[in-house]
């Protein structure tokens, strides 16, 4: 089966143009930071670029194959996107109730302040 795409001849190449532009872009972003969460983002862009990458690839040179390798690596990205963000989980100040770790208030000092307790009752 033959698909014609209507204005290939300039829109496979103007798109990856447009890949390679964000690709610097991203990497700019990457080498730059400024912290770790932007880094992982950035690895995250790159992968999704390279996905588009190879779509692009599979529709120039119209390779049905391409795009069970650019799924792959789709799957691949969404499972490393998780592992980041279980990475930094807890290493931001809103992941604790007032920005501190144990859920007091930062003006709070033991023993006199103990974060809140679960009654364990109904409402």
């Amino acid at each position: 089966m033959t698909v014609i795409l209507a204005g290939a001849g300039w829109v496979l190449p103007l798109a990856g143009g447009m890949l390679v532009i964000s690709t610097l872009l991203v990497m700019w972003r990457l080498l730059v930071g400024p912290s770790r969460p932007d880094r992982a983002v950035a690895v995250d862009a790159l992968t999704m670029i390279g996905v588009a990458g190879v779509a692009v690839l599979a529709l120039m040179s119209e390779q049905a194959v391409l795009l069970d390798v650019a799924i792959v690596l789709a799957i691949v990205s969404f499972l490393g996107s998780v592992a980041f963000a279980l990475l930094f989980t807890g290493t931001h100040s809103s992941d604790h109730p007032h920005g501190q770790p144990g859920g007091r208030p930062p003006d709070c000092r033991p023993p006199d302040c103990q974060p809140p307790q679960d009654e364990g009752g109904e409402r």
